[in-house]
């Protein structure tokens, strides 16, 4: 089989197999999609970063969001104007907010099989999309009121446009739509996270580096009309560019930022991101050995698919291309080194932060590289193609669905965040006026506070670092003590209990009870003080 894979162009062949326009393969993936990511979407409570989200488009106007908000939140603020309107009209709830995320991630899947079509061909853009539409890893951020699934979207749309201006001419009424679509998805993309940088620096690799490699030697994008589109993306993206870099000339300096939380990167985080990819969050051990398998044998077939200048059309075409003698019938577009192009998507995004990282100051998180996952399942898709058997590749794609889906009913059926809204109502059955509540973090109060409704109750936040005294004396005056401990070590827990019970006048502990990742502990007091 040639490792070439064509174009496609909507041939009749196409035609005859759509439905109303939407390939029929796509019909069953979007519905596995769908379904996938609606179910049990309101069962588990809100965690932490979804509060933060959720707080941040309720308590801020749209122009404080877009002006006075990105000066405090490390991303920039285009997910949480949406969230904003789309709060405004559906409410907070877990099912109305996460259905944003779900229907973001629903498209997601058909702008990859778009994107995988006109790279590859169709049946390239089906099994990428029903990779990711069976996804652990998509289908988790998916069901989070966070930015990451609309990243992943932008990434997509950006790229689907980056393809289409290899092809068009600038002075076509369809070249400067796609001028146009690429700028606008570009410059979201920059206003959705920081990591959408890197998606754009990895086209801006492609485009710079066709001479070296040799790659579309005669592409109707030309450079000066590549600079002129990224000068105006830059332009547009100017306002959150100089932001960031204030930011990160502060954190190089030393200065303290919120991103402070985030691990130094190593070889193991790398490894630990692509088990992520495939669903090994939800794996007993931390990487899904079969799938991880297949998927490494399919990514080596696809870069040996690579290692010819030309894809996307045949070699003949490409040479004819090449010398202006395209024949009669040829494809109408230039060709594109498609598989570069989506290697260059996957490593940029990933190498550059972790460059970064070790350079300035640690950025790199696996789930903010769920644009680059999209590379990753295509890129699997392109080795799952080159077998030049169908039933070979019938088999080859199962076995990556049934890997993939095997850890989704640990997924719905346990607790996969923490448990605030349990954790917050079961203390308000319970709790009495004059009572107090301790918390074991700043930011953990507010997600405790978001769910529990009890004003005669003071809630008192205890830094894991505060003194023994001070963590007595938030007691004074106080009935029972609820301490509510989360993303604090053991050692620190057991010292704020170990101050509260060394009081005379209290024992305990009476109750501990545990929601996922959250202990509350309930220390009583005596009538006597003895």
């Amino acid at each position: 089989m040639s490792p070439s894979l064509p174009i496609e162009t909507g041939g009749e062949g196409n035609r005859d197999r759509s439905l109303a326009g939407v390939p029929v393969e796509l019909y069953p993936i979007v519905l596995i999609a769908a379904a996938l990511r609606l179910f049990r979407l309101e069962s588990e409570s809100y965690w932490v970063d979804e509060v933060v989200s959720v707080t941040i488009v309720t308590s801020n106007t749209p122009s404080e969001l877009l002006v006075s908000v990105p000066g405090n939140d490390p991303h920039p603020p285009l997910y949480y104007l949406i969230l904003s309107g789309w709060t405004a009209l559906f409410g907070t709830s877990e099912l109305t907010a996460r259905l944003l995320s779900a229907l973001v991630g629903v498209a997601t899947v058909v702008v990859l099989y778009g994107v995988g079509r006109r790279l590859f061909d169709r049946e390239v853009g089906a099994i990428a999309a029903v990779l990711v539409a069976v996804s652990p890893f998509h289908v988790w951020y998916s069901q989070e009121v966070r930015m990451y699934n609309l990243l992943a979207l932008l990434t997509a749309i950006s790229f689907y446009w980056f393809v289409r201006i290899q092809a068009e001419r600038s002075t076509d009424e369809s070249g400067v739509r796609d001028d146009i679509g690429y700028v606008v998805s570009t410059v979201l993309l920059g206003y959705t996270h920081v990591f959408g940088l890197f998606a754009i620096l990895a086209q801006n690799a492609y485009v710079f580096s066709r001479p070296l490699v040799r790659t579309v030697p005669r592409s109707r994008l030309t450079l000066r009309r590549w600079i002129a589109l990224e000068g105006i993306t830059a332009l547009l993206l100017l306002p959150w560019l100089a932001r960031l870099l204030r930011r990160t000339v502060a954190a190089s300096g030393g200065a303290a930022g919120n991103v402070s939380w985030i691990p130094l990167p190593t070889a193991e985080t790398v490894r630990e991101t692509f088990a992520a990819y495939l669903g090994g969050y939800l794996f007993e051990e931390s990487y899904p050995l079969l799938v991880s398998l297949v998927v490494a044998g399919c990514l080596v077939l696809a870069l040996s698919s690579g290692r010819h200048a030309w894809t996307g059309v045949d070699r003949d075409t490409a040479r004819e291309t090449e010398r202006g003698t395209t024949t009669e019938g040829g494809p109408e577009n230039p060709p594109v080194n498609a598989v570069y192009l989506v290697v260059l998507w996957f490593i940029v995004p990933i190498l550059v932060p972790i460059v970064l990282s070790h350079v300035v100051t640690p950025i790199f998180v696996d789930r903010y590289s769920i644009g680059a996952s999209l590379a990753f399942f295509l890129l699997t898709a392109v080795g799952v193609r080159t077998l030049s058997r169908p039933s070979l590749r019938f088999v080859v794609v199962g076995v990556l669905l049934v890997g993939l889906a095997a850890p989704l009913p640990t997924y719905y059926q346990d607790d996969q965040k923490e448990q605030w809204r349990a954790a917050a109502a079961d203390v308000e059955s319970s709790v009495d006026e004059g009572d107090v509540v301790l918390v074991s973090r700043p930011f953990t109060e507010r997600t405790f506070g978001y769910y529990f409704d009890a004003a005669d109750v003071p809630t008192v936040r205890i830094p894991p670092d505060a003194s023994t005294n001070e963590i007595r004396a938030a007691v004074d005056g106080h009935d029972d003590v609820w301490i509510v401990l989360s993303y604090t070590d053991s050692s620190t827990n057991q010292r704020i209990v170990d101050a509260v019970e060394s009081r005379d006048d209290y024992r305990g502990p009476v109750e501990v009870n545990r929601y996922n990742s959250i202990v509350v502990v309930r220390l009583e007091r005596t009538s006597d003080g003895g």
